[in-house]
């Protein structure tokens, strides 16, 4: 049941509680607009149990507003680890910012979004960023004055029907395997991977293992050794965007200097998503950096999304 903003009573607010995975699951589910031409994540109550409050790097805030059992209004900031310059800093990531209807127009969301980020203030979080909608960026930048450092483009590859593929050869020495979690040498490969960036959110097991493993949504978690070493680590997922399946390359980690270690990983998650029946192969780039200017070139052959 949907209320009215109409209704004479107003709404409440307050911090996240149990059971409101449910109400903001309903209210998210009901806004997103995915169906068979769309669907591009995990929206069930269990989705938002698990990133609310479940984190690894701390529980996320989140504040807000009811009207009677409803959440009519929602938006949460979870925490982020991040290494920059050498340290260890915890930010924030804004997300699920969601207004009914019925309710747009009556300042709930501004109420909700000053609780929040007042609340990561107090609690020592220095900052905070958004991977934004369409509809969201002006928000963000004009309203609350988010700055755009850098810019992302969609990069593609597109995935030949079976029969075309050729199937994936490995040079002597490599071996690729499907697991299940990640295991500690995925701590000493995020140290030799990190120190080829000034800016990167850690990606040691316990993310990884949050991220993919505990997630409701589902993941293929793939990893390539050379002589028993572990070079490199891929993640794929999938979704659909306008009917069409797609591989989604969640994560690409390895030395920054290994472009056989690249070569291959691109190359055994398109062979991993062709089997998933996706079409098309998809990664976010940073245009201008040496990882976008490797993905467009011919180790991985994705190019950019117009």
């Amino acid at each position: 049941m949907v209320s009215s903003g109409n209704d004479l009573e107003e709404p409440k607010f307050g911090e996240f509680r149990p059971g409101d995975e449910e109400r903001v699951s309903d209210l998210i589910r009901r806004m997103s607009g995915e169906g068979e031409q769309l669907r591009l994540r995990d929206k069930s109550p269990a989705y938002y149990r698990w990133m609310y409050g479940e984190n690894p790097s701390g529980r996320a805030i989140v504040h807000s507003a009811r009207h009677g059992e409803e959440v009519v209004a929602s938006f949460a900031l979870a925490p982020k680890a991040f290494m920059i310059d050498g340290q260890r800093v915890v930010v924030g990531k804004t997300m699920d910012m969601f207004t009914d209807p019925a309710w747009q127009g009556r300042g709930l969301m501004g109420r909700c979004t000053a609780a929040v980020f007042q609340q990561a203030a107090s609690a020592g979080i220095p900052g905070w960023y958004v991977t934004p909608s369409v509809n969201s960026y002006p928000i963000f930048t004009d309203r609350w004055n988010y700055q755009e450092p850098f810019s992302l483009v969609y990069r593609l590859r597109v995935v030949p029907p079976r029969l075309l593929r050729p199937r994936l050869r490995l040079p002597a020495g490599y071996a690729l395997e499907a697991v299940e979690a990640f295991d500690t040498s995925v701590d000493e490969l995020w140290q030799r991977a990190s120190k080829g960036y000034q800016v990167a959110q850690v990606r040691d097991a316990a993310y990884l293992n949050w991220r993919y493993v505990a997630n409701p949504d589902r993941y293929d978690l793939l990893t390539l050794r050379h002589h028993g070493r572990l070079m490199g680590v891929v993640v794929l997922g999938w979704t659909v965007r306008r009917g069409i399946r797609v591989g989604e390359l969640m994560e690409l980690m390895h030395d920054p200097a290994d472009m056989e270690t690249l070569r291959l990983l691109v190359r055994a998650a398109a062979a991993r998503a062709g089997d998933r029946g996706c079409r098309l192969l998809q990664a976010w780039s940073v245009p201008g950096t040496r990882l976008d200017g490797r993905c467009a070139g011919p180790a991985c052959a994705c190019a950019a999304a117009r």
